[in-house]
């Protein structure tokens, strides 16, 4: 993985990025980084330098994990050349390849507030992490038959290993963050544990414990979305698997989403979405097995 590298996925429904794998040797990339609605995992093979979120700081060398999760605004400065690997994940691509975060990725590597979100790794630990990866590309090179399900397979893996030596590691707090950042990080979490049945922006700022107006100030100020932005995402993301992966009915999925008006559940989708509940569940009959690999940029097409 000598050569500069960057591989996207993009969803065709809704022309948002669901995948990215960006190699890269200095910090110029971060500096352009503006998006952060995804989850994000950085490989250090070699060099260092600095990270920074919030009010805290930190060194990284080489062999380093670094992962921060969705929403969280940060910014890297390499001191000289570096190789590292950084990969995005927007919540739709893991739901629309059927495979569940929950445990690997939002419990064990992105959930917990206040932890130092960098990683030491052993060389061996590094070159485990590095093969899918490189399987990952190769795949996508390849014109075989079901090579885009294989490179799934292998993000997949890729993310099982990150997890098993954040497990291992353990928890590790973090410097003193301020008061606004450990409010959006309970936001998120309590939104992903409460979404199905709480809408209301007041029923999180009472869960916290703060006015709404702290509460939505801090969370456009810190995350760039209001309350209700980031509630109406995290059911749509729902939705989305459900409509995908189940065979249940439209009726079904807005019930146990907590809409008791299917109406108004589709007016809902397709506002946020542009296409109905019906016609995105249609848009996912198609096979998918479409993919375009170059050496400095490329767009790979979910279906």
């Amino acid at each position: 993985m000598s050569e500069q590298l960057q591989i996207e996925l993009v969803n065709p429904q809704t022309n948002i990025l669901a995948f990215r794998l960006v190699q890269f040797n200095d910090d110029n990339y971060f500096k352009s980084l503006k998006s952060f609605n995804c989850y994000k995992v950085i490989l250090i093979r070699r060099g260092k330098g600095q990270l920074a979120f919030d009010k805290a700081r930190y060194n990284f060398s080489e062999n380093c994990l670094i992962r921060f999760p969705i929403y969280q605004p940060f910014q890297i400065e390499t001191d000289g050349q570096v190789d590292g690997i950084l990969l995005q994940f927007h919540p739709d691509f893991f739901w629309n390849h059927k495979y569940e975060l929950e445990l690997t990725s939002k419990q064990v590597l992105f959930k917990n507030i206040g932890e130092v979100p960098s990683i030491k790794v052993s060389k061996k630990e590094m070159d485990q992490l590095l093969h899918p990866l490189e399987q990952l590309i190769s795949e996508l090179h390849n014109d075989g038959l079901g090579r885009y399900d294989i490179a799934i397979s292998w993000v997949k893996i890729f993310m099982i290993y990150a997890s098993r030596i954040k497990m291992e590691r353990g928890f590790v707090p973090s410097e003193t963050l301020s008061a606004a950042h450990y409010m959006t990080r309970k936001l998120i979490n309590a939104v992903e544990q409460h979404f199905q049945y709480k809408r209301r922006p007041a029923d999180y700022a009472k869960l916290l414990n703060v006015t709404v107006k702290t509460l939505n100030r801090t969370a456009k100020q810190h995350l760039g979305k209001t309350i209700g932005d980031i509630i109406s995402e995290r059911i749509i993301t729902q939705a989305k698997h459900e409509l995908y992966l189940s065979d249940k009915s439209i009726k079904q999925i807005a019930l146990g989403l907590g809409f008791h008006d299917v109406a108004y559940f589709s007016r809902f989708f397709k506002v946020r979405t542009g296409t109905s509940p019906e016609a995105y569940r249609k848009s996912f009959s198609k096979a998918i097995d479409k993919a375009v690999v170059a050496q400095t940029s490329s767009t790979v097409e979910m279906s």
